[in-house]
């Protein structure tokens, strides 16, 4: 199977920041240790019949101060074929973010940028500059990436603002907004991604499965992927990494194996771990052969 992952992280703590991997700092994980070192694209192995085709690197935190110089590092890094999301915040006043775009453009790995909501998304989409900036992304023909939590009603309406007032703005949400194993929540979160659906420019990443539960099985994996599908049909989701977090539960390659084989069949297998990621994510340039 060949595949384009959309959604890790590289890291270089030599180089960047990364404030929220340091032991003291939240998220304070007792397991944070796994994954606080560096990491390149070599990390992402895969034996045979696995073929990583490209990625998409999402900020990790690398100097939020100055996003652009983790793009610099990563341009000036990795060899394979690839895209980044750089970090921006909707927030800045409106001058300042332009300036930010403005200098994303120049940078050809560059297909977005993320502000993540979490548990401040009505109070980042109310800022007086939110919508504003992010008219200029749309204008840009930048993605605005983001994470919410499906089962806070506040948020996934927060989100539903940013689509009706951007028409044009391509919204990817990540995580599969943290779909919750037990019953009752997951019906509540299920509603959420009905209503996400909606709008015809969100698109959903299915990743992050270890930030939800550590010890995940393949039975959740598939009924959440089944129950997205289902809201967003096949041609707005995408099956994703989270690299390196993916290692809290296990290796790389493994996740790989487990999504390969879930009972999709081999179109919509395509569709969601290749064709999907292409598109969105505008690799031009690739060339995937048969599955």
């Amino acid at each position: 199977m060949q595949f384009i992952d959309p959604h890790i992280h590289l890291f270089d703590r030599n180089k960047g920041h990364y404030q929220w991997l340091n032991e003291n700092n939240q998220p304070h994980w007792p397991d944070k240790a796994i994954i606080a070192r560096n990491f390149d694209e070599r990390d992402l192995y895969v034996d045979s019949p696995l073929t990583l085709k490209g990625f998409v690197h999402i900020e990790a935190g690398f100097n939020n101060e100055q996003p652009w110089l983790e793009i610099e590092w990563l341009e000036s890094h990795v060899q394979g074929p690839f895209k980044s999301v750089g970090y921006a915040d909707i927030t800045l006043a409106p001058i300042e973010f332009r300036r930010l775009i403005d200098r994303y453009k120049r940078y050809p790995s560059v297909v977005g940028v993320r502000h993540i909501f979490d548990g401040e998304a009505v109070e980042l989409v109310e800022h007086p500059n939110a919508m504003t900036n992010l008219e200029y992304l749309a204008k840009a023909q930048l993605i605005f990436e983001t994470q919410i939590d499906g089962n806070v009603f506040s948020a996934v309406d927060a989100v539903i603002k940013v689509c009706a007032e951007n028409a044009n703005l391509v919204v990817i949400l990540s995580h599969g907004c943290f779909a919750p194993q037990e019953q009752e929540a997951l019906a509540q979160w299920q509603t959420s991604m009905m209503k996400l659906a909606k709008c015809p420019l969100v698109y959903m990443k299915m990743s992050g499965w270890e930030m939800v539960n550590r010890r995940y099985d393949q039975a959740h994996i598939s009924t959440v992927i089944s129950s997205v599908i289902k809201s967003f049909g096949h041609k707005r989701v995408m099956l994703a990494s989270n690299f390196p977090l993916i290692l809290f539960s296990q290796p790389y390659q493994s996740l790989w194996h487990d999504y390969q084989s879930l009972e999709l069949g081999t179109e919509l297998l395509a569709a969601l771990c290749y064709n999907n990621a292409a598109s969105v994510y505008g690799f031009k340039d690739l060339h995937r052969d048969k599955l």
